[in-house]
Order: C-alpha cells, then structure tokens, then sequence
C-alpha cells in the first residue's frame, strides 16, 4: 500500500493492554475525530486488529473525512517493534495463543483491515515523536524524552528523527543502570527503572512510615501502605509532608543520574519528561535538574533545558500521527 503525499490528514493511534485510542489529525496537529475500543490484549492479535479497525473507523467518521483523504495509520505499541513498523517482536502485554507476542506480524493485518498504510513504533519512541511534532519538543533537532509510569521509557530524536537503531529497539531509558540497586521486574539491577518506576517510588515511602516516621500518607492510605499512590505523594508533598517531599527528592536525584549519561553521551537541545509520575511537577523537576547540572559537563547541560511533557495521554496518538507525516514527506 503506497503513501499519498497530497493527504491532508493522517490516523494517529495509542494501543494500550487496556484501550486503543484513535484519532484523525491534520498537518497542525488538531484532533478531528476520535475513536475508542477494548484492546482485548489476551484475546489474540484477530481480536485486536479487530477492534483497532473500530477505534479508526469511528474516528473517521466522527471527522468527517473520506479515507482517500487520510495518508496512513501510526500506531505506539507497548513492546519492541522492528525497524520496518510492521512486526511486533516483543510484546509482554499482549497475548497469542496463550504466549506474549513474538516475531507478530501485526502491520500487514491492520493495513488490509483499514485500508490505510500503517507503521507502528515502540509506545515510549511514538510518545516522544509526538512531543517532538507537536508538543514540548517543538523547534528542536535533538530531543530526548524520559517517560515515567509503570515502567521507565524513553525516545530519542537525532537530527531530527525518531532514531530506534539497529533492531528497533533504541530509547530504552528506564535500563540505564545508574547505582547498585534491587531488581524491580524486568528492570536489570540498579537500572533508573528499579529506582524511578511506580513501585518503587511507593515502596520508599512505605519504607519510611514503617519507620514510624509522621506522615500524612499513613491516613490517606488509612494505614496501608501497598495502596500508597504516586499522587498520594504527590498531594502530600504539595502540602508540605516531610516524607512525602524526601521521597521525590530521592525519586528526581535517581532520575537526575540517568538525565546526566544522556546528555553525556548524547548532548540533546531538550529533554522532555513525561508520564503519570512527572505530574509531581517542580518538587520533583528540581533535584532532577539539580543532580544532572551537578553532575554533568558545564557546557553540555547549560544549554539543555530539562522541562514537562506537554501532550499528557495523547502523546502516543500525537506520535503515531508523526510517524506518518514523516513518511509522507520522504516518501518519493
């Protein structure tokens, strides 16, 4: 399925274990028309292009638009995607036969679903993509973005594209290994992740309060500490909590060490972070700054603005829709 240069508008969509959302962009990035349905991420990959086809016909739809106008299909995927956007390699939150993807050949199948051209990319890479388009990235040449949930993600863009490297599999940030550290899932030991991922932020602080330390965290978890959440610490912080503010100081030094080999290794014009735990804002954002200034070369941070991702949950779609205007302008 070839690309149409002259399309106005492209499909942008974020396929996550619980939802695939969809949405119609033109070239300044406005949202026409969105679309939403189950993924059924355990139900195989029929069942799942399936439902992608759904998200974009609704989309379309509710745009406005023909299909003959809409230039292709970007798609941010939770695994490792190859570097021709068209197979899943690895994706451990989506099921086949009662086994995570491997070596899924999902491009070609949605393509002939939708009958759009479709590229997908890691959902971490296309986030950073969007930003870079659309978002807090906007003007740069070399962004690198940090995204901080569950896990720890991250894209990167050189010269002004999404680089993925040899195998498609480049940006992954959280696998920096920054200090010697516990294991936290499929993070290696002492990587940002094991330290700056959901759980072990909130296993800090249960941490402190089983210290018997005074927090207000204790009653707003009502003394349960497996149901503290990042924005419990968040909210504490913002009001003042001693502990609550010790464990982002902690979190931003972590996630400082692994800002600091990136601009090393890298010398971007921006990082960008993003992610539910980024919410903290500049309780957090301030040791991060703090730790890479201090602990980065002088002539390569100072010139490196650290700031907020902008885009919130709509990254991925923002990102999906970058993957397919930059097809469309080096398509020949």
């Amino acid at each position: 399925m070839s690309w149409n240069r002259e399309a106005r508008y492209v499909v942008g969509a974020d396929l996550g274990g619980t939802n695939i959302r969809a949405a119609v962009l033109d070239r300044e990035g406005k949202m026409l028309g969105h679309g939403k349905r189950p993924s059924l991420a355990l139900e195989g990959a029929t069942r799942t292009v399936a439902q992608i086809k759904q998200a974009v016909d609704e989309a379309i739809s509710e745009a406005g638009v023909s299909r003959a106008e809409i230039g292709g299909l970007g798609i941010g995927v939770p695994g490792h995607i190859d570097p021709t956007g068209k197979k899943v390699l690895w994706a451990p939150n989506f099921y086949e036969d009662g086994f995570p993807y491997r070596n899924i050949s999902l491009g070609d199948p949605i393509a002939e679903a939708t009958a759009l051209p479709v590229l997908m990319g890691n959902d971490a890479n296309v986030a950073a993509m969007g930003e870079f388009r659309f978002g807090a990235g906007r003007g740069t040449r070399t962004m690198v973005m940090f995204t901080l949930g569950t896990g720890v993600g991250g894209g990167l863009i050189l010269d002004g594209k999404l680089w993925t490297g040899f195998t498609g599999g480049a940006g992954e940030l959280g696998h920096i290994i920054i200090a010697a550290g516990d294991r936290g899932g499929a993070a290696a030991y002492g990587s940002l992740e094991s330290m700056a991922q959901i759980a072990a932020i909130c296993e800090r602080a249960s941490r402190k309060l089983c210290q018997g330390r005074p927090s207000v965290l204790a009653e707003r978890c009502a003394y349960d500490w497996h149901r503290i959440t990042p924005k419990d610490i968040a909210d504490a912080a913002n009001e003042g909590d001693a502990v609550a503010r010790e464990v982002l100081e902690e979190t931003g030094y972590y996630i400082g060490l692994g800002v600091t080999s990136v601009v090393m290794l890298l010398n971007p014009e921006k990082i960008v972070i993003g992610g539910g735990v980024s919410g903290a804002g500049e309780l957090l954002f301030e040791p991060i700054r703090r730790t890479a200034w201090a602990n980065s070369s002088s002539t390569l941070i100072k010139d490196c603005p650290i700031i907020a991702a902008e885009l919130g949950d709509d990254a991925g779609i923002y990102g999906g829709a970058g993957l397919v205007f930059d097809a469309l302008e080096s398509a020949v």
